[in-house]
């Protein structure tokens, strides 16, 4: 079993683009655009405020950069603690750690849905404002990131070649071989380097496979062989989250393409 990501995870838009706003990249339309365009035109808050106005009280509060944070159970390592505020990012499945105030903010996502799914039912994403007991570790940097992913992807492409995948779903392994470059989606704003956006786009690419391949056991049959593939897919997973974090860690002002937003 592994950990689903959106993707583009919410506070991973948060953070992308937060970054570029807090260093005078974009302005806070452009945050606004981005975020409404890629969750949808719900009222979306940082603590009690709009999102614009939270923005501004964290700018005020002297934060200086964000960082995504994607737990899962058993791997709290980015987390700031403590225990009671790691549950809830925990709960979340992502958060946004703020540095630069004293002490250090974790920015937990609650997600409110409104109107009957068969209309459309549109969703705003509140992020609850606590307070963090420490700046833990950053994720590793884009090099290490990278070349951990493309092991996960031998070794999962060897795992599901000798328990024949292919001959069940031939577009997990097309998904895994094909090395045709993308885009990212839309969580990176100015900022980031070309390296990090082509690891975002292969770790997204990468969670379409995990999400085809969560769908049945593929052509694994015995107890031995699910195990075998959950095990090289769990791997897999945690080698893309890990990727997600350090993408939207790589933000560098200096690879800033498009002038300051007014």
């Amino acid at each position: 079993m592994y950990h689903a990501l959106l993707p583009a995870p919410r506070s991973g838009l948060l953070t992308g683009w937060g970054n570029a706003w807090l260093a005078g990249l974009v302005g806070s339309d452009d945050v606004l655009t981005h975020i409404h365009g890629t969750l949808g035109p719900g009222r979306h808050t940082i603590g009690d405020e709009p999102l614009v106005l939270g923005l501004g009280a964290l700018r005020s509060a002297r934060a200086e950069r964000f960082r995504l944070i994607l737990p899962v159970p058993g791997d709290v390592s980015g987390l700031p603690g403590p225990p009671e505020v790691n549950a809830d990012a925990l709960a979340a499945g992502e958060a946004v750690l703020v540095l630069g105030p004293s002490p250090s903010l974790l920015l937990v996502p609650t997600v409110e849905v409104h109107g009957p799914a068969v209309e459309g039912a549109l969703e705003s994403v509140h992020w609850r404002v606590l307070p963090a007991a420490r700046v833990p570790a950053p994720p590793a940097p884009v090099r290490a990131a990278e070349y951990e992913l493309a092991q996960a992807i031998a070794s999962t492409t060897s795992a599901l070649l000798d328990l024949d995948i292919a001959a069940a779903r031939p577009e997990v392994l097309a998904l895994l071989r094909d090395r045709a470059e993308e885009e990212p989606g839309p969580g990176l704003g100015p900022g980031y380097p070309p390296v990090a956006h082509a690891l975002l786009a292969r770790a997204e690419r990468l969670h379409a496979l995990l999400d085809l391949a969560a769908l049945d056991d593929g052509a694994a049959v015995t107890a031995g062989e699910i195990g075998r593939r959950s095990a090289a897919l769990r791997g897999l997973s945690a080698a893309v989250r890990r990727a997600y974090e350090a993408a939207y860690d790589a933000f560098d002002p200096n690879h800033a393409t498009s002038p300051p937003s007014r």
